[in-house]
């Protein structure tokens, strides 16, 4: 069993990858993160919004604070880096921006986790099945098919009528 253990973190690092899941899924997992490396205080008034060619773009309550995270740039990113456990954000991009209410905490401090029953549009179900197509497991396939799912329905509604625009791209 032990040594399922390894084989099974291998397995879904390769699907992840050959999914192209890869990045988006540490992308993801700064957001989860955050709060814990910068403390509750900073949580409050910054929030990451997206990871893109190793820069983390932050949204900042007010100035006064912007300057902060400034002065405290390097040692984020050290903790940022060391969290993930890979040099993953190597610039941090600090900017005004409106803090969603679960970072100011105004809502508990646990993320909800998404109500799995909400079906999701066909479209985006059949491309769910498009990108784990090429699994052979089955077992593995369903979770990653899971785990998108989860991703998708933690990104809202689709916006518009039968479009993806609310949605990031599939994989």
């Amino acid at each position: 069993m032990a040594g399922e253990i390894p084989s099974l973190k291998a397995a879904l690092q390769h699907s992840l990858r050959e999914l192209g899941l890869e990045r988006r899924f540490k992308s993801e997992q700064v957001a989860v993160i955050w709060p814990g490396v910068v403390g509750q205080a900073i949580a409050k008034i910054a929030h990451p919004t997206q990871l893109r060619n190793r820069t983390l773009y932050i949204d900042v309550a007010d100035n006064v604070w912007m300057q902060e995270l400034k002065l405290r740039q390097r040692d984020l990113l050290e903790q940022l880096n060391d969290a993930l456990g890979e040099p993953l954000v190597e610039r941090l991009f600090l900017r005004l921006g409106h803090i969603p209410p679960a970072a100011a905490g105004e809502q508990a401090e646990r993320p909800s986790i998404p109500d799995t029953n909400v079906p999701l549009a066909p479209h985006e179900e059949a491309a769910l099945d498009r990108e784990v197509a090429s699994v052979a497991d089955p077992e593995l396939r369903q979770v990653l098919k899971r785990f998108r799912r989860r991703m998708l329905q933690m990104q809202g509604p689709a916006q518009g009528s039968g479009g993806q625009e609310g949605r990031a791209p599939s994989a």
